[in-house]
């Protein structure tokens, strides 16, 4: 059950994503009929439209339903608000100014029988 919710997500947002891809894969697999049935310039053929009309008219309806799923997402402004009053009396103790040494680590040499390059055999 899992799995197979899984795959329906999955293919779910993958047909929300390729919508487009897989309009044009559908005009490309039925053009003849479109061309022959749904093309509003059939009875024109000097326009050599061959059912793009309905390809196009597809694709802007897609545009249009992406556009509406778009704007009715709901949009949040964050702020910074700073709710920490500020001090109002100076700090009690000076400052104190603490001088830092670097050391360099000790480096070993590492260990000959262990770490050497690779030995081809011949």
């Amino acid at each position: 059950m899992k799995y197979f919710l899984i795959i329906c997500i999955s293919l779910g947002l993958l047909l929300q994503t390729f919508s487009k891809s897989l309009i044009v894969l559908q005009f490309r697999a039925q053009q003849s009929f479109i061309a022959q049935v749904l093309c509003e310039n059939r009875n024109k053929p000097e326009m050599h439209c061959n059912g793009k009309c309905y390809l196009k008219k597809e694709l802007d309806r897609d545009a249009s339903q992406d556009k509406n799923n778009n704007s009715n997402k709901e949009r949040y402004e964050v702020m910074f608000v700073n709710a920490l009053p500020e001090r109002l009396t100076p700090p009690s103790a000076a400052p104190v100014a603490h001088i830092v040494f670097y050391t360099e680590p000790f480096l070993e040499t590492p260990i000959h029988s262990i770490f050497h390059p690779p030995q081809f055999l011949s």
